[in-house]
């Protein structure tokens, strides 16, 4: 007897169903587009017009998906506002494009050590104090048409403050051109 193979499961299927969902959500609303840009400002107040759009779809992950309200605020809505601002498609291939691979573009983009200084400042941020920063990122690649994966970019938020730190590792030798080594081998239970 033969058992039918399942096709693997896209390791980052849940954060691209989730920006997916806001982006179809939002795609003909220009007012809730300008929320989420206002929202990147960090404001308290800006912030909390975008969770009406966000909240919508935290209720259909469970408890365990949101595994504090950190999360939410740090890492789930400024990636969310990055990616209404700066939209880009989601990836089909399962070829990993972190962060770092962005910056190097970028940095080769602007053909100045500036990109290469803020990106190394970034490694050394913890997550409480790398929004604006990353804003500041964005909004260069954004200018110069740089790709950015923002699935990706979730996933390693949610995973940036590791007593390992493979997250800043694996973008540290993205940006300057070293073989990844693919979070499986840091940390077995990722997911």
């Amino acid at each position: 007897m033969t058992t039918a193979q399942t096709p693997p499961r896209n390791r980052l299927e849940r954060e691209t169903k989730f920006l997916q969902d806001i982006q179809d959500r939002i795609k003909n609303d220009n007012g809730a587009k300008a929320d989420f840009r206002r929202a990147l400002s960090g404001e308290p107040r800006h912030i909390r017009k975008v969770h009406a759009y966000v909240q919508l779809h935290i209720g259909k992950l469970s408890d365990s998906e949101w595994e504090q309200k950190r999360q939410e605020e740090q890492i789930w809505i400024p990636v969310t506002c990055l990616s209404v601002f700066y939209p880009q498609p989601f990836r089909e291939s399962t070829k990993q494009r972190n962060f770092g691979h962005s910056c190097r573009s970028l940095a080769a983009a602007t053909n100045s050590e500036g990109a290469e200084r803020r990106f190394r400042t970034l490694l050394d941020l913890t997550l409480a104090d790398i929004q604006s920063p990353l804003t500041a990122l964005v909004r260069q690649m954004k200018t110069k048409e740089v790709a950015i994966d923002y699935p990706q970019l979730l996933a390693d938020l949610r995973r940036w403050e590791h007593a390992d730190q493979y997250i800043q590792d694996n973008w540290a030798r993205a940006f300057w051109g070293a073989p990844t080594k693919s979070p499986e081998d840091v940390d077995p239970s990722f997911p």
